[in-house]
């Protein structure tokens, strides 16, 4: 019987010591490319499709947005003799006035928030010679040559309206209600130097490049709004929180490729975790029924002696309950080196990220374990008191 105890007692510490590694790995693995992410960059950014409002996300801050009619699929006209005209789908069949230019053009630029248009716009101020950023609502900025293009001078003023020729509701675009946005022009951007500061600082900017930003006024609506995080763990929970809500959301390319390999080694690890799991209740099962087997007659003369059968299960699940505590200790001992092999083998197969795979030592993984495990013996204990109290005692003791 000790001999039993000590072999089940082996194989048991073995894969409870592997199963408190994978869990720790299952746990430390996204973590690690989450802080390898982080590292890349002091912030990353998501697109909200079809935001009515400003969404509230939990660590996301709104710093850039779109409007379709406005600052896409639009046309700007100025206040001089020069101006851009809308895309005619009948061009054809109408004349224009010898006497006036026409420059058919779609100009793109962003609306900024006013609520945090200042943050937006600090990494470009200390390189900011020569051109402005608008800072309150009304006021707009534009790239000078398209501003000489539409007519158009600082302090004057602009009006961006729809270009129905992209109108296509199919298409998710209804432009035909979209109302004109008149707004005053007070100074240039220079959108190379903008591109040459992202450039220079990929890590601290994140503001797109655009022939015209400016701050709207009300409780405007986005068609689509860019959020920064300066956490990519926050950023991910965000973007499903969002898509299990039926919201359209698009991730920082760098991000939505590593939260990729994040769903691989979660599944690898969690099947491997489940496999591991089913492994140590069968084994614990197992010991139970072998105590069962070899030790029936020993039941029933205790019976014979008064010992009631709740009496006699509990002897015995007693011996496996302090099995298991002696198998999670040692296990844990020894899931110690098992991480560390399981932590070097994602850092090759991440090598990205290797420097931040450090594996952790989590006191509650064991103890999660030792409960779980002692409940399953509690389980296993009614079904052999069960057992124990249907036993046919005279025909076990019957030739002795």
């Amino acid at each position: 019987m000790k001999k039993t105890i000590l072999f089940i007692g082996i194989i048991l510490t073995a894969f409870v010591a592997a199963l408190l590694s994978v869990i720790s790995v299952l746990l430390d693995v996204p973590n690690g490319m989450y802080e390898g992410l982080n590292e890349m960059a002091n912030y990353y950014t998501m697109s909200v499709k079809s935001t009515s409002e400003a969404l509230q996300l939990a660590g996301g801050t709104p710093y850039m947005g779109v409007m379709d009619g406005i600052t896409r699929y639009a046309t700007m006209t100025g206040t001089l003799q020069y101006n851009t005209n809308p895309h005619n789908k009948t061009s054809s069949e109408e004349t224009e006035d010898p006497g006036e230019i026409a420059v058919a053009i779609t100009v793109t630029g962003y609306a900024i928030p006013a609520s945090h248009a200042a943050e937006t716009f600090a990494p470009y101020l200390d390189q900011r010679a020569g051109y402005a950023f608008p800072q309150k609502p009304g006021e707009m900025t534009i790239n000078k040559s398209i501003a000489k293009l539409v007519g158009v001078e600082i302090g004057g003023t602009v009006t961006l309206s729809p270009d129905l020729f992209f109108d296509d509701p199919e298409a998710g675009r209804d432009l035909s209600n979209v109302a004109p946005q008149t707004y005053t022009v007070v100074g240039y951007v220079d959108t190379t130097k903008v591109t040459k500061v992202n450039a220079e600082n990929p890590k601290d900017t994140y503001l797109t490049s655009a022939q015209y930003y400016f701050i709207p006024e009300g409780d405007p609506a986005y068609s689509l709004l860019y959020y920064r995080f300066e956490d990519s763990h926050v950023l991910h929970n965000a973007y499903l929180a969002l898509t299990r809500a039926g919201r359209t959301a698009t991730m920082s390319y760098l991000v939505r490729a590593q939260v990729e390999n994040i769903a691989i080694a979660q599944a690898f690890f969690f099947a491997v975790t489940f496999v591991l799991g089913i492994l140590v209740l069968f084994i614990l099962y197992s010991l139970i029924a072998i105590f069962y087997r070899q030790r029936k007659g020993q039941i029933c003369r205790l019976k014979l002696l008064g010992a009631t059968s709740h009496t006699v299960a509990a002897i015995y699940c007693s011996i496996a309950v302090l099995l298991v505590v002696v198998a999670v200790i040692l296990g844990t001992l020894f899931s110690l080196a098992f991480n560390v092999y399981f932590i070097n083998l994602c850092g090759r197969l991440f090598k990205q990220f290797s420097a931040s795979f450090v594996s952790r030592f989590r006191p509650i993984v064991p103890f999660s374990v030792l409960i779980a495990l002692s409940a399953f013996t509690v389980l296993l204990f009614f079904r052999v008191n069960h057992k124990i109290r249907n036993a046919a005692i005279a025909q076990e003791v019957r030739h002795e």
